[in-house]
């Protein structure tokens, strides 16, 4: 610690006695401006992040404990004024115009509190330390996990595209030569290896079929549509093309198969209770949705819901249709195996359950909450008790003029009452007023 003073002179210069959060350090003046003392950081931005984020770092506690005689103390950093609060001194908060002057004049206060010899040293030092402090952001925000999620199941959905896109060119090319094979093999992995371990229809043996997974009643039907099948010779040349597709094709999917069980056990460490609620597949792709996990956990429930519908939603808003009930969320096996009517309340249960268990997640970092899928479960047997048949479709028209009218839409002196007109226009002549009907 860099002392200007002893103890005597600092209790005189208690009143009016300023405390600086600068980059490199901290430092207090006296009413003069005359330095009392000042604590360079010895590790700048560790230091520094830390006291930002209103922590105390242990080399500043010497510091701290020399400020306790001066009574009150005036701070320019909010931050900072935490710290002090907690250890026990009494702060105010500079005025803005205060902070700001400290602000502009920041190199001339490193050089006062004895951090740099003048102000082009100050200068370059606050280059450095910007610099060493970006970087220092830029690889903590590459190593969050949440962010490799959403590469992750991105590659897996890429990786699907592809598989289906080759697989179908090799399908349907090898069906020139053996079209009766298309319809008795529709695993697409399954149809790939046959392909590349046997080449021509007649080089299929049942060897070959059990090695692809294929059972001995359908093996024996294999080799029959084989020795009969109306397809054309093919070329060796076409047929290397082809064998060398599916040997793509396999090995794109054990790809898959790896990416799979990657997204699985990382959605475990990072977002157990989302995956136990979505599976870890659509709970990723809400990740990825989202943006991060920190975002997914500060969104409301009612913007998860229609997450990845933002289309129709937009449409919605802009047309005075029906909004979406759910977006990305059906892929969840609870919603899209529900009946219609019961689908947006399913959603909206699931939305609501999926925000408590994303803020979990991310703040408490506690492993899975039990009682999130037990109320969930609760929920769900209440909605399919209480909804067992589909609401008439005048009643559902009666209560969405009714929502309507809530939100202010309709009725209103001096509103846009367009909605209003084509939904009775639509209804007196009998059709449905856009797309397909939501229950």
């Amino acid at each position: 610690m860099a002392a200007a003073n002893t103890g005597d002179e600092i209790a005189s210069r208690s009143k009016g006695i300023s405390v600086i959060l600068l980059e490199l350090g901290v430092a207090s003046f006296g009413q003069d401006d005359g330095l009392i003392a000042s604590k360079k950081f010895d590790k700048p931005i560790q230091s520094y992040r830390l006291v930002k984020s209103g922590a105390m770092s242990e080399d500043i506690r010497p510091f701290v404990e020399r400020l306790r005689p001066l009574g009150i103390v005036k701070v320019n950093d909010a931050s900072l004024a935490a710290v002090l609060r907690n250890s026990g001194i009494t702060i105010s908060l500079m005025s803005e115009e205060q902070q700001k002057s400290i602000q502009d004049t920041k190199p001339s206060q490193i050089v006062k509190a004895g951090f740099a010899k003048n102000e082009q040293e100050a200068m370059l030092a606050l280059r450095d330390f910007a610099i060493e402090l970006s970087s220092s952001r830029v690889k903590e925000a590459s190593e969050r996990l949440d962010l490799h999620i959403t590469k992750s199941i991105n590659a897996l959905d890429e990786l699907d595209k592809i598989i289906n896109t080759v697989g179908t060119r090799m399908r349907e090319w090898y069906g020139l030569h053996f079209p009766e094979l298309d319809n008795l093999v529709q695993s697409l992995v399954a149809y790939a290896e046959i392909v590349s371990r046997s080449g021509m229809r007649q080089n299929i043996t049942k060897e070959t079929l059990e090695a692809a997974g294929m059972q001995d009643k359908k093996s024996d039907v294999i080799l029959d549509a084989a020795r009969r099948s109306k397809g054309g010779d093919i070329t060796p040349e076409n047929l290397a093309i082809i064998q060398r597709l599916a040997d793509q094709v396999i090995a794109q999917s054990d790809l898959r198969r790896i990416l799979s069980d990657h997204i699985e056990t990382t959605m475990e460490s990072v977002a157990p209770n989302v995956k136990e609620l979505l599976t870890a597949a659509v709970g990723a792709r809400l990740i990825a949705k989202a943006g991060s996990l920190t975002r997914l956990a500060v969104l409301p429930a009612s913007t998860i819901q229609v997450l990845g519908a933002e289309k129709a939603l937009f449409r919605a808003l802009k047309t005075g249709s029906r909004p979406p009930k759910h977006g990305l969320l059906f892929q969840h096996p609870l919603i899209h195996s529900a009946p219609k009517w019961q689908r947006g309340k399913i959603a909206r249960a699931v939305a609501s359950k999926v925000a408590i268990a994303a803020r979990i997640d991310y703040y408490r970092h506690n492993g899975t909450d039990a009682s999130i899928s037990e109320k969930l479960n609760s929920r769900l047997a209440e909605i399919r008790e209480k909804y067992k048949e589909p609401v008439p479709e005048k009643e559902r028209d009666r209560k969405y003029r009714e929502h309507a009218q809530r939100q202010g839409s309709f009725g209103r002196p001096g509103q846009d009452r367009g909605s209003e007109n084509r939904f009775r226009r639509d209804k007196k002549k009998g059709r449905k007023r856009f797309g397909k009907r939501r229950h």
